[in-house]
């Protein structure tokens, strides 16, 4: 059961990608508001669920085969590794220079004219592309469904991971549903931060990424 305590950590990473979650924000404040945001959140949420129901039932029964699982843990860990690692470069050298305008996703000018079926899609396609969140369902879904436990319980599993890793989403949703004064405002701060320094966030994210990889190769040859 620590095991997978413990895999709830990895939702910690999917949770901070400040794309997503300036697109909730956007379209919070965008004019479809509450719905487009709910459409987006709920396709954003069920896609990553899929994602890691997928690993989950894959590796489902696979206890017994320690050797060859073993074998897998040390390739994974060092394929993960190594490609957190290289995303972490990329996005610092791609970071903008000083004295330079920050550059605003083109995406973002079209939010206004979403409508909720688009807004889900802008959803599936942010949960689907992201190359940090995809490798943390997949690993979080193998250690479900290596735990030797019964498929509803994986299924379950997988269900709360997926909503965990969603907070980032479905937090500032659920906060405008209140309409509590100075939200608005807020709101616009967090979406102006997170597109400010999208470059340094991903960048500290895919290094701590891949020194967990690194930890978790050492620990694995050394067993």
């Amino acid at each position: 059961m620590d095991g997978i305590a413990s895999t709830f950590a990895l939702a910690l990473g999917v949770v901070l990608s400040p794309l997503p979650i300036v697109a909730t924000v956007a379209l919070l404040l965008s004019a479809g508001g509450r719905r487009n945001a709910l459409a987006y959140a709920v396709s954003f949420t069920a896609v990553g669920f899929a994602v890691t129901l997928v690993a989950g039932l894959t590796s489902a029964g696979s206890t017994g085969a320690k050797s060859g699982s073993s074998t897998f843990g040390i390739i994974a860990a060092a394929v993960l590794g190594l490609g957190f690692l290289a995303l972490a470069v990329a996005s610092w050298l791609g970071r903008p220079r000083a004295g330079k305008p920050r550059r605003t996703p083109a995406w973002l000018a079209a939010v206004d004219t979403l409508t909720p079926a688009r807004s889900a899609g802008l959803g599936a396609l942010m949960a689907a592309t992201n190359s940090k969140n995809i490798p943390l369902e997949l690993k979080a879904g193998a250690a479900f469904g290596g735990a030797g436990l019964p498929l509803l319980a994986i299924a379950a599993l997988c269900l709360a991971f997926a909503l965990v890793a969603a907070l980032g989403v479905l937090a500032p949703t659920a906060l405008a549903a209140t309409g509590a004064p100075g939200v608005t405002a807020g709101l616009t701060r967090l979406k102006d931060v997170m597109i400010e320094h999208n470059a340094v966030i991903m960048t500290v994210l895919f290094g701590l990424l891949a020194v967990m990889e690194a930890v978790n190769l050492i620990t694995a040859l050394a067993a």
